[in-house]
């Protein structure tokens, strides 16, 4: 199993324009095989700062999703808005580092 956390950070004033974008990058990837789950969240005291916290239950499937055709469209349009380049951070459960 792999969990992602991705963030963006969207011009507030575009917010109106990703909106849509997020709900069907979300809806679609809701549905790929091999996630897990997919959740969008944002930030209370920035409204621009948006978080997705990802599971899937392979890299494989993180990989399929970043290729899949409503990743490759969706994202450049959302990037667009950006007002700095968004982080990324790969998680595992502490407990596979004592193994």
């Amino acid at each position: 199993m792999l969990k992602l956390i991705a963030e963006d950070f969207i011009d507030i004033k575009k917010i109106d324009f990703v909106l849509p974008l997020y709900q069907e990058l979300v809806e679609k990837t809701r549905c790929e095989e091999g996630c897990i789950a997919y959740d969008l969240y944002h930030d209370i005291k920035n409204l621009g700062h948006f978080v997705f916290i990802e599971e899937w239950v392979d890299r494989a499937a993180l990989d399929r999703h970043v290729q899949s055709e409503h990743f490759q469209r969706l994202v450049p349009q959302i990037d667009q808005y950006q007002t700095r380049s968004g982080r990324f951070t790969h998680l595992d459960h502490f407990e596979n580092m004592m193994k």
